[in-house]
C-alpha cells in the first residue's frame, strides 16, 4: 500500500450509504433480539394435527446434509428452489455452509422461494399464511434419538445479499414438536420451559447447539426475508 496523507479533512466517502444501511440494520436487529435467544410469538402449530398429517410425507424425507451422514436427522423442504420435493435432490434439505458446494454454484436463501406440497397441503402449517410473503428457506427437520447439530452459528446480521459470505439471512423462527426431549443450547445455556409447536424468533447469530434426546422429533426452521426486520416485533407475545 502507498503512504498516504493522513491530516484530517472532510471526507464525503465516510457517509457512504451502504455502510449507513449496514449500521442501521445492525441496530435494528440487535434492538429486536436483544431480549432473549429465544423470543415467542403469536403462531403456533397443532402438535397433534401436524404429528397426523406429516406421516403422509415421511417417503419424500432425505437425509438433512451429506456431511454428516450418520447424524439421524432428515429434512423435508417447505420452500426451497423449485417446489419439487419428489426429486432426486432438494438442495434446502442441507446445511447452509455446504449447500453451495453441492448445487456448485453461489446462492442465497431468498432463491429459496418456491412454496412445495408440503407447505400448501398440511392445515397445520397454515398458521403460517399471514406471514407467508416473508418465507423464504424453511424446512421441517425430523430426528430420532441422537440428532443433533454441533456448535455452529447460522447467520450474520447483514442487511443485502452478500456471496461471499457463508450466511446471507439472519433473521430466524424456530419451533419443535417435543421440546422436553430437545436440548437446544447457545453459548452453555440451555433454553427450557419451551411450548410445543409454539414458534419463536431465534437468534441464531449466536453460537449454538441441539440434539434430541428421543425419537420422531419434528424441529420447523423458517427463514424470513430482510424486509420483514420492521415487522416481526408484531408477531411477538
Amino acid at each position: 500500500m502507498h503512504i498516504e496523507d493522513i491530516t484530517p479533512k472532510n471526507n464525503t466517502d465516510t457517509d457512504n450509504e451502504n455502510d449507513i444501511v449496514q449500521f442501521d440494520y445492525y441496530r435494528k436487529y440487535y434492538e429486536l433480539v436483544k431480549p432473549a435467544f429465544l423470543q415467542p410469538t403469536s403462531i403456533k402449530v397443532d402438535v397433534e394435527l401436524f404429528n397426523e398429517e406429516i406421516k403422509e410425507y415421511h417417503n419424500v424425507f432425505r437425509q438433512w446434509g451429506y456431511n454428516r451422514d450418520h447424524n439421524p436427522r432428515f429434512g423435508i423442504s417447505l420452500f426451497n428452489l423449485d417446489g419439487d420435493i419428489d426429486g432426486e435432490k432438494d438442495y434446502g434439505c442441507s446445511p447452509g455452509d455446504t449447500i453451495q458446494k453441492e448445487l456448485g454454484r453461489d446462492v442465497a436463501e431468498d432463491d429459496f422461494k418456491v412454496k412445495t406440497r408440503a407447505y400448501t397441503d398440511m392445515n397445520s402449517l397454515r398458521v403460517f399464511d399471514p406471514i407467508e410473503e416473508y418465507l423464504i428457506r424453511s424446512n421441517i427437520v425430523l430426528f430420532h434419538k441422537g440428532g443433533n447439530f454441533t456448535p455452529h452459528i447460522d447467520t450474520c446480521p447483514l442487511p443485502f445479499r452478500d456471496h461471499t459470505k457463508q450466511s446471507r439471512w439472519n433473521l430466524r423462527l424456530w419451533g419443535n414438536t417435543d421440546p422436553d426431549n430437545y436440548i437446544f443450547d447457545n453459548r452453555g445455556h440451555v433454553n427450557k420451559d419451551l411450548e410445543p409447536g409454539r414458534i419463536y424468533l431465534v437468534d441464531v447469530t449466536q453460537w449454538h447447539i441441539a440434539q434430541a434426546n428421543a425419537n420422531w422429533n419434528y424441529t420447523f426452521f423458517i427463514a424470513l426475508r430482510q424486509e420483514c426486520i420492521d415487522e416481526v416485533h408484531k408477531w411477538l407475545i
